[in-house]
């Protein structure tokens, strides 16, 4: 696809999420999880995970699903250029494909009062467009926060993100393990973890483009990530409800409560430096967003003098 000079200074959206090696996690609570599609009936029955979801257009089970907080509508409204042709994932990103992603994580938005819910959605999607965004660098129409979801791998990567000294979810030869999809999936053991969790393990490692071939995909692979508790960091989601209580240690590194925490998650690599761009970008998502559902921001939004979590 060609593109426009007026986006010949697009920048690639920040992949560093997952750019800090670190031990692998146990898999997610159950709680968390389980209702998936048929790319998840393996896992889940060998876990012996059951759930009723409602098989209506509501994701999520239990009484208030995610339809009732996030509607068609308001996806739209809240990502109305990601279809622009001058945006490299043009018709790829869709409603129902994001709504069919969060039936496998029953918890995701359905999680405390409807303010929290709300929350959770626009920190999630916050998130999301910042390192999806199209606006970087150019006069974009719509002001910067409207271009989210405009990428859904990671443009000229400035590694291939192999580690070569992890055993369990190891490296095959010739494969780039960049940033794909909403979250900005990157490293072999985060493609390894999420392909166990759809028991598609092999086939992504062998293959990391699969998870840029179904959209329903690439949203579970980064409502994955934002579920899962890895190594000493909490889930975003933890965070994002207040069901995370910091450690002594946590204190100590000055991470509270707050959107900043989740900052740290995705990117600790931005932490502890003060105030910068990145970080201003991935708060005026949040508060974009916030203000659409009408909630209040909550407190602690940036990390700028938070450690990250290797320290």
């Amino acid at each position: 696809m060609s593109f426009s000079s007026s986006l010949s200074s697009f920048q690639p959206p920040g992949s560093a999420k997952h750019g800090e090696k670190h031990p692998l996690s146990a898999v997610s609570p159950r709680s968390q999880l389980g209702c998936g599609g048929a790319t998840n009936d393996h896992r889940l029955k060998k876990n012996g995970c059951r759930c009723n979801c409602d098989k209506g257009g509501s994701a999520g089970c239990g009484g208030h699903g995610l339809g009732s907080i996030l509607t068609k509508e308001m996806f739209e409204e809240m990502l109305p250029y990601r279809n622009d042709a001058r945006c490299p994932a043009a018709g790829f990103y869709t409603y129902e494909a994001f709504e069919a992603a969060a039936k496998s994580f029953p918890a995701f938005a359905t999680t405390g009062d409807d303010a929290t819910r709300k929350r959770e959605v626009a920190a999630f999607f916050g998130q999301t467009s910042h390192e999806t965004n199209g606006a970087r660098g150019w006069n974009a129409p719509g002001g910067p926060y409207a271009w989210g979801y405009c990428f859904n791998k990671q443009i000229k990567p400035k590694s291939d993100y192999r580690d070569l000294t992890n055993q369990q979810f190891p490296c095959v030869s010739g494969r780039k393990y960049y940033g794909r999809g909403p979250i900005q999936l990157t490293w072999n053991y985060n493609y390894g973890q999420f392909g166990a969790f759809i028991g598609q393990e092999k086939q992504l490692l062998e293959n990391p483009d699969l998870l840029v071939t179904d959209a329903t995909l690439c949203f579970q692979s980064a409502l994955w990530f934002w579920m899962t508790p890895q190594w000493v960091k909490p889930s975003c989601h933890d965070v994002i409800v207040g069901a995370w209580t910091p450690s002594a240690r946590d204190k100590a590194a000055g991470r509270a409560p707050g959107y900043g925490v989740i900052t740290n998650i995705i990117n600790g690599r931005e932490c502890g430096l003060g105030r910068h761009a990145a970080g201003e970008d991935r708060i005026g998502f949040y508060k974009w967003y916030c203000d659409m559902f009408g909630v209040d921001y909550g407190d602690n939004l940036d990390c700028y003098n938070q450690n990250n979590f290797k320290k």
